[in-house]
């Protein structure tokens, strides 16, 4: 189901890379998204499960039928590219003497919880309960979630199989790179040392809490340290989410590097929030930004692989500042597909 928004924010964006990376990714002409009443939770954590086993076993059986290099500009990959798990459609800009090839996987964007309250208001032009609100933003960490996890199957299949070491981030400039490499720094500490022990302690201290009598101290501040601890594992999630797949990939040492795909002149400009707080889509900066993208990728040698919003469409870019010797190719998961239609 299609997740198109139409948000008011106010004021200039905080200055978060991701924030600002989903909000000039919005479509110039969106539909308003439909307030549901059927709670889709359990449908998309089971979907979520799947998808987690699915994509372990697509990475652990993947053999190419086709062994190529993505950093061979010279040799074609697009049945390679088709042949990676959970790819539904492969299309995009051709080249006949290619010196560049900038690969282009569609991202489905985490949106901070405020920002998506502000989204559902102005689609159903009432006031939400926060109930409602809590549990559309659920079901769209869900969707993230799904999304995120098959990106990192096919990235995993580039990395073992097709030479892939390093990808450029949307919403990343070269000023970011310090606190974004911080960050990951962070998350990784958390990763290895504190969340499988915060797991452990949330499964201890729930069965206390089901074998304690409901109407004792006991049982009241079993219940308390278990909000704490899912508190904090339900933030490291968000956060996990909001770095996306190349930043994951980054904390577990697959992937060699992440490099900024903007620049910070043309990103601030492509910021659709004007100064009193309404939302004002420029084509030209828009275009200036696609062109910028190109120009960071075609810049750090022959190849690129970018993951970035699936609204984004860089093809006139890459026709522009290519000049027919740059390849585009677009691909569409079926996560991606299924929560974009």
């Amino acid at each position: 189901m299609k997740r198109a928004t139409a948000i008011v924010v106010v004021a200039a964006l905080i200055g978060s890379a991701t924030l600002a990376g989903w909000l000039v990714s919005r479509p110039q002409s969106s539909p308003q998204p439909s307030i549901q009443s059927e709670n889709r939770i359990p449908t998309l954590t089971a979907l979520v499960a799947n998808q987690e086993t699915e994509s372990a076993q697509a990475v652990a059986n993947y053999r190419p039928k086709i062994q190529t290099r993505l950093a061979d500009i010279e040799v074609p990959v697009l049945d390679s590219l088709r042949q990676l798990p959970g790819v539904v459609d492969v299309v995009g800009v051709a080249a006949q003497k290619p010196t560049h090839r900038i690969v282009h996987l569609r991202d489905w964007h985490f949106v901070p919880k405020e920002l998506y309250a502000i989204d559902l208001t102005n689609a159903s032009g009432r006031d939400l309960t926060g109930e409602e609100i809590d549990r559309r933003h659920q079901e769209h960490l869900l969707e993230v979630e799904a999304v995120q996890i098959e990106q990192m199957a096919l990235l995993r299949c580039l990395i073992h199989h097709h030479g892939l070491k390093r990808i450029f981030c949307e919403g990343l400039t070269a000023k970011d790179m310090p606190n974004y490499l911080k960050e990951i720094g962070v998350l990784r500490d958390m990763e290895q040392s504190q969340i499988s022990e915060l797991r452990q302690q949330l499964a201890d201290v729930r069965e206390l809490a089901k074998r304690a009598d409901p109407n004792t101290d006991r049982h009241q501040k079993a219940k308390k340290i278990e909000g704490e601890i899912s508190n904090m594992l339900d933030q490291h999630r968000i956060r996990l989410f909001e770095i996306g797949a190349p930043g994951r990939l980054l904390i577990t040492g697959e992937i060699e590097e992440v490099l900024p795909l903007e620049d910070a002149d043309t990103l601030d400009k492509a910021k659709p929030v004007t100064r009193n707080g309404s939302i004002k889509l420029d084509p030209a900066t828009i275009e200036a930004r696609h062109d910028a993208q190109v120009k960071a990728v075609m810049d750090k040698g022959g190849f690129g692989m970018i993951v970035l919003g699936g609204t984004h469409d860089l093809s006139d870019s890459v026709r522009r500042l290519g000049q027919g010797r740059c390849e585009y190719i677009r691909i569409t998961t079926r996560r991606f597909k299924e929560f974009n239609e």
